[in-house]
């Protein structure tokens, strides 16, 4: 019996076996194999925050994401199959954990790996990243246990940086006597600063990767096994579109890439934007399209088939838009089952046509919509609040998980407010827990203006 599954079985009999206590940080040796670790020596790279302000009509959303519902994981180091204990679900089917890279050091930063429970806050773990390397995305699988972090080197001046790509396994076991673990997997260097999508199968078995190597390169999704590293299959486009716009995304975005079917398909968006200047509209068309893993081909378009699609109009005269998917910016998910596309959504009353007319105050609406892919044209509003925002400072919403269904979400909202330190309290970006068209607000997670990524 080997230590990881020791442990669980420890942690399942123990009377607290759930007792949260934070840990000291990970420290890694130098990279298996005799390989040398990200260098050492390099200045700080400035870590990309996520804003707590979202503009939902012409700005492309950073997002995160998060795709989860419970199944078996693989004991990595052995290649075994195991059963963990069963973890329990806080509320409402939201993983009890969730993990979350965090910026450190003041101006220049780097990015740590933070284990919190999703409701009371408690810290299991912080893990610091290889000497020399930043933390820049993570991802989840379906059992609230496992997690794969990428890493990077740290910034070095313009001409001086070389782009690399270090992947890991994170495992956490609540209650033990070594909470997390982190293991450097086999995975190659894609050497890619950023990435537009990664995304960790439901079973932790699989990583699918999103990216482009520079802005004229081909758009490639790859998908990787996790126990060996071994290239399992492979898809390119010259299509800019995909993945939520391509080419060059934000480290932290992994919504536009869900596992479904078991994970026997992917799900992947496409957002293109069009200004008529005749009529002065903004034209954002969005879709949806399956990816069958197990059908031959390698174009990324002509292989898979669209399943939903929309398209919303800004009329910039007036400022007024529609509720729509297409104004946030945000990715659709499907669901694991593949039965429900889920999106945040975001509409204004028409403003005054005075000369001020952009920074008076109007009506938004924020809602999260969801289509049944037997009807994907008839939308079904999940949840909606309205909120009071110029057109110059526009709230924001997000979806960030979705359950297996659809029946659960967890979402991001804001009320519109300049960037600063203290913005109001109607203000300030929130954290909601969606079911039943009520909301539950998180207040145990950080506040999003210092997350880089995070998955549940």
């Amino acid at each position: 019996m080997n230590a990881e599954v020791e442990d669980q079985i420890r942690a399942a009999i123990r009377a607290k076996a759930e007792t949260l206590r934070e840990v000291q940080p990970l420290r890694l040796p130098s990279e298996p194999g005799g390989q040398p670790g990200p260098g050492s020596g390099t200045q700080p790279r400035r870590a990309r925050r996520l804003r707590p302000w979202i503009v939902p009509v012409t700005a492309a959303a950073a997002v995160i994401a998060l795709a989860i519902s419970l199944v078996l994981v693989r004991d990595i180091p052995n290649g075994r199959v195991v059963s963990p204990p069963r973890p329990t679900p806080a509320s409402g089917g939201v993983p009890r954990y969730y993990a979350a890279l965090i910026p450190q050091g003041k101006g220049i930063t780097w990015n740590e790996v933070i284990v919190n429970d999703t409701f009371t806050g408690a810290r299991l773990a912080t893990v610091k990243p290889p000497h020399g390397s930043t933390f820049t995305v993570v991802t989840a699988a379906a059992d609230d246990r496992t997690f794969v972090v990428t890493a990077a080197p740290i910034y070095k001046p313009p001409g001086a940086y070389v782009a690399h790509s270090w992947w890991y396994l994170l495992r956490i076991a609540p209650g033990t006597s070594s909470p997390a673990r982190l293991t450097r997997l086999a995975i190659p260097d894609l050497r890619v600063l950023n990435f537009d999508a990664v995304a960790l199968s439901s079973s932790g078995r699989e990583l699918a990767v999103g990216f482009a190597q520079s802005m004229s390169s081909p758009v490639q999704l790859r998908i990787y096994s996790v126990t060996t590293g071994k290239l399992e299959r492979a898809w390119s486009t010259r299509d800019k579109t995909v993945l939520g716009g391509g080419g060059g995304g934000w480290p932290g975005t992994n919504t536009a890439l869900t596992w479904v079917d078991d994970d026997r398909a992917l799900a992947f968006s496409t957002q293109s934007r069009g200004f008529d200047r005749g009529k002065d509209e903004d034209v954002t068309h969005e879709t949806l399209r399956l990816l069958d893993k197990s059908a031959g081909g390698s174009d990324l378009i002509a292989d898979s088939r669209v399943i939903w699609s929309a398209q919303s109009v800004t009329i910039y005269r007036s400022g007024s838009s529609q509720l729509s998917c297409g104004t946030t910016g945000g990715n659709p998910m499907l669901t694991a089952d593949g039965k429900t596309i889920v999106c945040a959504a975001a509409k204004n009353a028409n403003p005054p046509t005075s000369a001020n007319r952009l920074i008076v105050p109007v009506r938004w609406t924020l809602a999260w919509l969801a289509y049944s892919t037997s009807s994907p044209t008839v939308a079904r509003t999940v949840a909606q609040f309205s909120v009071e925002a110029s057109l110059m400072n526009p709230p924001g919403v997000d979806l960030l998980w979705t359950d297996s269904s659809g029946g659960t979400l967890i979402g991001m909202s804001n009320g519109g407010s300049f960037p600063g330190p203290n913005p109001p309290p109607p203000d300030r970006s929130r954290w909601v827990v969606i079911a039943d068209g009520k909301f539950r607000q998180l207040t145990t997670v950080p506040d999003m203006n210092y997350i880089v990524s995070i998955a549940w």
